[in-house]
Protein backbone atom coordinates (compact mmCIF):
# COMPACT_ATOMS: atom_id res chain seq x y z
CA UNK A 1 0.00 0.00 0.00
CA UNK A 2 3.14 1.99 1.02
CA UNK A 3 4.41 1.75 -2.68
CA UNK A 4 2.20 3.69 -4.92
CA UNK A 5 2.82 6.77 -2.88
CA UNK A 6 6.66 6.37 -3.01
CA UNK A 7 6.85 5.27 -6.20
CA UNK A 8 5.31 8.83 -7.36
CA UNK A 9 7.28 10.96 -4.83
CA UNK A 10 10.30 9.50 -6.42
CA UNK A 11 9.26 10.48 -9.74
CA UNK A 12 8.42 13.85 -8.69
CA UNK A 13 11.94 14.11 -7.11
CA UNK A 14 13.25 12.94 -10.17
CA UNK A 15 11.42 15.78 -12.36
CA UNK A 16 12.48 18.14 -9.84
CA UNK A 17 16.35 17.56 -9.71
CA UNK A 18 15.85 17.48 -13.92
CA UNK A 19 14.14 20.67 -14.01
CA UNK A 20 16.49 22.63 -11.58
CA UNK A 21 19.16 21.57 -13.51
CA UNK A 22 18.19 22.45 -16.53
CA UNK A 23 15.72 25.74 -15.07
CA UNK A 24 17.47 28.37 -17.34
CA UNK A 25 17.10 26.21 -20.80
CA UNK A 26 13.36 24.91 -19.71
CA UNK A 27 12.65 29.51 -19.35
CA UNK A 28 13.60 30.04 -22.45
CA UNK A 29 12.46 27.46 -24.54
CA UNK A 30 8.97 28.23 -22.90
CA UNK A 31 9.27 31.82 -23.86
CA UNK A 32 9.88 30.78 -27.75
CA UNK A 33 7.09 28.83 -27.77
CA UNK A 34 4.88 31.50 -26.26
CA UNK A 35 6.07 33.59 -28.90
CA UNK A 36 9.22 36.46 -28.72
CA UNK A 37 6.60 39.08 -29.65
CA UNK A 38 5.22 38.26 -26.38
CA UNK A 39 8.29 38.05 -24.53
CA UNK A 40 7.45 41.03 -21.76
CA UNK A 41 4.19 39.40 -20.81
CA UNK A 42 5.45 35.85 -20.69
CA UNK A 43 8.75 37.23 -18.24
CA UNK A 44 6.38 38.83 -16.34
CA UNK A 45 4.02 35.94 -15.62
CA UNK A 46 7.30 33.79 -15.02
CA UNK A 47 8.02 36.22 -12.63
CA UNK A 48 5.39 36.60 -10.27
CA UNK A 49 4.91 33.02 -10.54
CA UNK A 50 8.02 32.42 -8.95
CA UNK A 51 7.72 35.12 -6.50
CA UNK A 52 3.73 33.66 -5.39
CA UNK A 53 5.67 30.36 -4.85
CA UNK A 54 8.54 31.74 -2.79
CA UNK A 55 6.08 33.62 -0.64
CA UNK A 56 4.05 29.81 -0.15
CA UNK A 57 6.87 28.18 0.68
CA UNK A 58 8.02 30.83 3.02
CA UNK A 59 4.84 31.33 4.22
CA UNK A 60 4.46 27.62 4.93
CA UNK A 61 8.07 27.44 6.49
CA UNK A 62 6.88 30.00 9.24
CA UNK A 63 3.97 28.39 9.79
CA UNK A 64 5.20 24.85 10.67
CA UNK A 65 8.02 26.66 12.70
CA UNK A 66 5.54 28.04 15.04
CA UNK A 67 3.43 24.93 14.97
CA UNK A 68 6.71 22.86 16.02
CA UNK A 69 7.83 25.76 18.74
CA UNK A 70 3.67 25.80 20.07
CA UNK A 71 3.76 22.06 20.47
CA UNK A 72 7.21 21.76 21.81
CA UNK A 73 6.08 24.31 24.78
CA UNK A 74 2.82 22.50 25.10
CA UNK A 75 4.58 18.92 25.70
CA UNK A 76 6.77 20.58 27.82
CA UNK A 77 4.29 21.76 30.06
CA UNK A 78 2.10 18.40 30.03
CA UNK A 79 5.68 16.92 31.38
CA UNK A 80 6.82 14.86 28.66
CA UNK A 81 10.24 14.61 28.17
CA UNK A 82 12.33 15.68 25.13
CA UNK A 83 9.67 18.27 24.32
CA UNK A 84 11.99 20.49 21.71
CA UNK A 85 12.78 17.24 19.94
CA UNK A 86 9.15 16.09 19.15
CA UNK A 87 8.41 19.34 18.40
CA UNK A 88 10.85 19.75 15.79
CA UNK A 89 9.93 16.48 14.20
CA UNK A 90 6.28 18.01 14.20
CA UNK A 91 7.25 20.44 12.15
CA UNK A 92 9.16 18.74 9.98
CA UNK A 93 6.72 15.60 9.64
CA UNK A 94 4.29 18.93 8.90
CA UNK A 95 5.31 19.86 5.97
CA UNK A 96 3.77 16.70 4.77
CA UNK A 97 -0.15 18.02 3.98
CA UNK A 98 -2.52 15.90 6.71
CA UNK A 99 -0.38 13.22 6.47
CA UNK A 100 2.22 14.29 8.62
CA UNK A 101 0.78 15.97 11.45
CA UNK A 102 -1.26 12.48 12.16
CA UNK A 103 2.17 10.61 11.97
CA UNK A 104 3.88 13.19 14.61
CA UNK A 105 0.81 12.89 16.92
CA UNK A 106 0.79 8.87 16.69
CA UNK A 107 4.68 8.70 17.42
CA UNK A 108 4.06 11.37 20.47
CA UNK A 109 1.20 9.35 21.63
CA UNK A 110 3.83 6.18 21.84
CA UNK A 111 6.24 7.82 23.22
CA UNK A 112 3.66 9.41 25.82
CA UNK A 113 2.34 5.36 26.21
CA UNK A 114 5.86 4.22 26.91
CA UNK A 115 6.89 6.78 29.14
CA UNK A 116 3.60 6.61 31.64
CA UNK A 117 1.74 3.80 32.90
CA UNK A 118 -1.50 5.55 33.00
CA UNK A 119 -3.58 7.42 29.78
CA UNK A 120 -3.44 11.19 31.12
CA UNK A 121 0.11 11.82 29.25
CA UNK A 122 -1.71 10.00 26.07
CA UNK A 123 -4.65 11.86 26.37
CA UNK A 124 -3.38 15.31 26.81
CA UNK A 125 -0.68 15.21 23.97
CA UNK A 126 -3.68 14.13 21.87
CA UNK A 127 -5.94 16.97 23.15
CA UNK A 128 -3.02 19.66 22.12
CA UNK A 129 -2.40 17.99 19.00
CA UNK A 130 -6.04 17.76 18.19
CA UNK A 131 -7.16 21.33 18.97
CA UNK A 132 -3.78 22.61 17.84
CA UNK A 133 -4.26 21.39 14.51
CA UNK A 134 -7.37 22.44 14.26
CA UNK A 135 -7.37 26.09 14.68
CA UNK A 136 -3.43 26.22 12.55
CA UNK A 137 -5.40 23.78 9.47
CA UNK A 138 -8.90 25.21 9.51
CA UNK A 139 -8.30 29.22 10.62
CA UNK A 140 -4.37 30.31 10.63
CA UNK A 141 -3.29 28.72 7.15
CA UNK A 142 -5.99 29.23 4.75
CA UNK A 143 -5.47 32.84 5.65
CA UNK A 144 -1.74 33.42 6.11
CA UNK A 145 -1.56 31.30 2.62
CA UNK A 146 -4.41 32.98 0.80
CA UNK A 147 -2.85 36.39 1.70
CA UNK A 148 0.58 35.59 1.08
CA UNK A 149 0.08 33.96 -2.39
CA UNK A 150 -2.94 36.20 -3.55
CA UNK A 151 -5.45 33.26 -3.68
CA UNK A 152 -8.60 32.92 -1.39
CA UNK A 153 -8.83 31.06 1.75
CA UNK A 154 -11.35 28.93 0.07
CA UNK A 155 -9.33 28.10 -3.42
CA UNK A 156 -6.64 26.87 -1.11
CA UNK A 157 -8.74 24.12 0.41
CA UNK A 158 -11.13 23.20 -2.60
CA UNK A 159 -7.35 23.25 -4.53
CA UNK A 160 -5.87 20.57 -1.95
CA UNK A 161 -9.08 18.17 -1.97
CA UNK A 162 -8.89 18.41 -6.01
CA UNK A 163 -5.36 18.03 -6.28
CA UNK A 164 -5.25 15.01 -3.69
CA UNK A 165 -8.25 13.27 -5.50
CA UNK A 166 -6.09 13.63 -8.64
CA UNK A 167 -2.85 12.57 -7.50
CA UNK A 168 -3.26 11.59 -3.67
CA UNK A 169 -0.42 12.30 -1.25
CA UNK A 170 2.00 14.00 -3.87
CA UNK A 171 -1.35 15.82 -5.22
CA UNK A 172 -1.80 17.15 -1.42
CA UNK A 173 1.75 18.40 -1.39
CA UNK A 174 1.79 20.38 -4.94
CA UNK A 175 -1.65 21.51 -4.68
CA UNK A 176 -1.22 25.60 -3.44
CA UNK A 177 1.90 26.21 -5.77
CA UNK A 178 -0.25 24.39 -8.65
CA UNK A 179 -3.26 26.31 -7.98
CA UNK A 180 -1.20 29.66 -8.02
CA UNK A 181 0.60 29.27 -10.89
CA UNK A 182 -2.99 28.63 -12.71
CA UNK A 183 -3.86 31.92 -11.04
CA UNK A 184 -0.95 33.80 -12.13
CA UNK A 185 -1.27 32.18 -15.83
CA UNK A 186 -5.00 33.00 -15.32
CA UNK A 187 -4.10 36.70 -15.65
CA UNK A 188 -1.77 36.93 -18.86
CA UNK A 189 -3.88 33.86 -20.39
CA UNK A 190 -7.88 34.76 -21.73
CA UNK A 191 -9.01 31.17 -21.37
CA UNK A 192 -7.79 30.62 -18.02
CA UNK A 193 -8.91 34.36 -16.66
CA UNK A 194 -12.21 32.40 -15.63
CA UNK A 195 -10.19 30.56 -13.14
CA UNK A 196 -8.06 33.36 -11.74
CA UNK A 197 -11.02 35.29 -11.10
CA UNK A 198 -12.39 32.58 -9.14
CA UNK A 199 -9.74 32.06 -7.27
CA UNK A 200 -7.83 34.77 -6.07
CA UNK A 201 -9.12 37.21 -3.17
CA UNK A 202 -9.12 40.30 -5.33
CA UNK A 203 -12.47 41.89 -4.88
CA UNK A 204 -14.97 40.46 -8.28
CA UNK A 205 -16.87 43.69 -8.39
CA UNK A 206 -15.77 47.41 -7.85
CA UNK A 207 -17.70 49.55 -5.94
CA UNK A 208 -19.91 50.99 -8.21
CA UNK A 209 -21.19 47.15 -9.48
CA UNK A 210 -21.43 46.19 -6.17
CA UNK A 211 -23.70 48.73 -5.62
CA UNK A 212 -25.62 48.12 -8.59
CA UNK A 213 -26.16 44.32 -7.92
CA UNK A 214 -26.85 44.96 -4.80
CA UNK A 215 -29.71 47.67 -6.00
CA UNK A 216 -30.72 45.48 -8.36
CA UNK A 217 -31.07 42.29 -5.44
CA UNK A 218 -33.14 44.45 -3.13
CA UNK A 219 -30.33 44.22 -0.89
CA UNK A 220 -31.26 47.97 1.12
CA UNK A 221 -29.44 46.32 4.66
CA UNK A 222 -26.36 45.63 2.26
CA UNK A 223 -26.19 49.02 0.56
CA UNK A 224 -26.59 51.14 3.90
CA UNK A 225 -23.96 48.70 5.58
CA UNK A 226 -21.29 49.14 2.78
CA UNK A 227 -22.20 52.78 2.72
CA UNK A 228 -21.06 53.34 6.55
CA UNK A 229 -18.43 51.59 6.07
CA UNK A 230 -17.03 53.65 3.50
CA UNK A 231 -17.49 56.56 5.09
CA UNK A 232 -15.47 55.85 8.03
CA UNK A 233 -12.59 56.25 5.86
CA UNK A 234 -13.81 58.52 3.69
CA UNK A 235 -16.21 61.49 2.78
CA UNK A 236 -19.68 61.59 1.43
CA UNK A 237 -18.51 63.57 -1.77
CA UNK A 238 -16.21 60.48 -3.12
CA UNK A 239 -19.17 57.72 -2.09
CA UNK A 240 -20.84 59.81 -4.71
CA UNK A 241 -17.85 59.81 -7.23
CA UNK A 242 -16.73 56.31 -6.65
CA UNK A 243 -20.00 54.16 -5.90
CA UNK A 244 -23.01 55.91 -6.16
CA UNK A 245 -22.71 57.52 -9.61
CA UNK A 246 -20.91 55.00 -11.21
CA UNK A 247 -23.47 52.60 -9.98
CA UNK A 248 -26.38 54.51 -11.52
CA UNK A 249 -24.78 54.83 -14.53
CA UNK A 250 -24.86 51.54 -14.61
CA UNK A 251 -28.42 51.29 -14.32
CA UNK A 252 -29.20 54.39 -16.85
CA UNK A 253 -27.60 52.17 -19.10
CA UNK A 254 -29.13 49.20 -19.11
CA UNK A 255 -32.44 50.94 -18.55
CA UNK A 256 -31.73 52.48 -22.12
CA UNK A 257 -31.21 48.93 -23.50
CA UNK A 258 -34.38 47.84 -21.88
CA UNK A 259 -32.27 45.13 -19.57
CA UNK A 260 -34.67 46.66 -16.74
CA UNK A 261 -37.85 48.51 -16.06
Amino acid sequence: SLWGPIGEAGIVFILLVFILLEHESLSDRFIRVIGVAELGPTVQALSDTAQGVSRYFMSQVIVNATFGAIVGVGLWAIGIPHAALWGSISALLRFVPYVGVLGAAALIAIFSAAVDPGWSLVLSSLTLFIVLELVVAHVVEPQVYGHSTGLAPLAVIVSALFWGAMWGPVGLLLSTPLTLIIVVVGRHVRALEPLSILLTDAPGLNAGQRFYQRALSDNTAAIIKDARLYLRRSTFAKYCDQVLLPGLALAGRDFQLGRID
